[in-house]
């Protein structure tokens, strides 16, 4: 079953066109946490989530599939909403909180953007 989600904020350093990178949270995060990510207002509580290899994640109108996630995502996501999404190759060590996505492609981004995760 899918979940969606809307920016509801994105932080003064969130992006970085060096590092192609979205790091999700919640509206709970802290202050500190708010202004280096993209905070995410699920439309209704997150429980029984899982993203694993072959999952999809769309972002508007783009469709990413899951390459890898670790071990630590779906707890993250249904406790505080927080995912790190990666739009890079996944590498040898891969993150255990991450969530690496092909095309490799970063989307664009803006307050209001909806998030399908579909597992």
């Amino acid at each position: 079953m899918a979940t969606t989600a809307t920016v509801s904020a994105i932080g003064a350093n969130a992006i970085d066109p060096k590092e192609p990178i979205l790091v999700f949270f919640d509206e709970t995060a802290t202050e500190s946490i708010q202004q280096i990510a993209v905070i995410q207002k699920f439309d209704a509580p997150v429980k029984g989530f899982s993203l694993e290899k072959g999952s999809k994640v769309k972002i508007d109108d783009q469709t990413y599939t899951v390459a890898f996630a670790g071990g630590l995502v779906a707890a993250n996501l249904t406790s505080i909403g927080h995912a790190t999404l990666y739009f890079s190759a996944v590498p040898a060590k891969p993150m255990e909180n991450g969530v690496y996505l092909t095309p490799t492609t970063m989307p664009t981004i803006h307050v209001g953007s909806v998030i399908t995760y579909l597992p």
